[in-house]
């Protein structure tokens, strides 16, 4: 951890999604306020974080309450704490979705960039298009909080449900690995190690539903030029594959090492 990271450590995180700049007076408002001053109990004088979800933290404190909400002096602002220089992009299956929100919150402290339902042949789980617009605000919602609650800077994008054979070509990504847990596919912590991935690129994974990915769809992946990977001889549910496959992935990357942060 940098000497910059220790001063931002362990600070109460609240959304604002203004400008923040060191030296700067702003005013904290509406939900956030209301957390800060009712759940956090935070007044004149405390210190406190402030994340615009878009790789910027301000760091400072309480100068007094307003009719508002309260406003905070920036003492200092830092770039992409707690963010990682590569970017992995999970493809997760749609499963029920108490269970995809599992994923959702541990995925997103562990650092994914971005996680997307993915709708599968045998996906079980397809959500009707009048819930969608409800699931899709509180999944989004739900980012928001574990990205304040981690400390991290960027809060990571929740994704549309997508086919997955729109989602096996996607052209941005630099790397796409399919996990299966058919035997003699390649550990994948030791495949992300072998790509030579470099800073910035992105790495797509792609997490099947209950019963695995139908036989056609591997093959439809492997043409799109997704490598295989494995999680190891157990069979694991979903929502567990999905955490276990970015875990592995920031192994391969080397990115759980310490000096990584911010």
């Amino acid at each position: 951890m940098t000497a910059q990271s220790e001063r931002f450590a362990f600070l109460p995180r609240f959304r604002f999604n203004g400008e923040l700049a060191a030296g700067a007076r702003v005013e904290l408002s509406g939900e956030e306020a209301h957390h800060a001053l009712r759940v956090r109990r935070l007044r004149p004088g405390d210190p406190l974080a402030l994340v615009n979800g878009r790789g910027k933290t301000g760091r400072g404190k309480v100068l007094r309450l307003t009719t508002g909400g309260l406003l905070v002096e920036i003492e200092e602002t830092a770039e992409r704490l707690g963010e990682s220089p590569f970017s992995i992009i999970l493809y997760q299956a749609l499963i029920k979705h108490r269970r995809f929100e599992e994923t959702l919150y541990m995925a997103v402290e562990l650092g994914a960039t971005a996680v997307i339902g993915l709708v599968c042949e045998r996906s079980v789980a397809r959500p009707s298009r009048e819930r969608l617009p409800e699931l899709m605000a509180r999944w989004r919602r739900i980012a928001w909080e574990e990205t304040k609650l981690c400390e991290r800077s960027m809060v990571p994008v929740v994704g549309l449900p997508v086919d997955f054979d729109a989602a096996v070509g996607c052209a941005a990504c630099n790397h796409k690995v399919i996990l299966t847990p058919r035997r003699g596919a390649p550990a994948l912590d030791r495949m992300v190690q072998s790509l030579g991935v470099r800073e910035g690129e992105r790495v797509a994974l792609f997490v099947g539903p209950e019963g695995d990915f139908t036989d056609e769809e591997l093959a439809l992946a492997r043409s799109r030029g997704c490598r295989e990977a494995s999680l190891g001889e157990r069979l694991l549910r979903s929502e567990v594959a999905g955490v276990a496959a970015v875990v592995a992935t920031l192994a391969g990357l080397g990115a759980l090492e310490e000096n990584r942060r911010g």
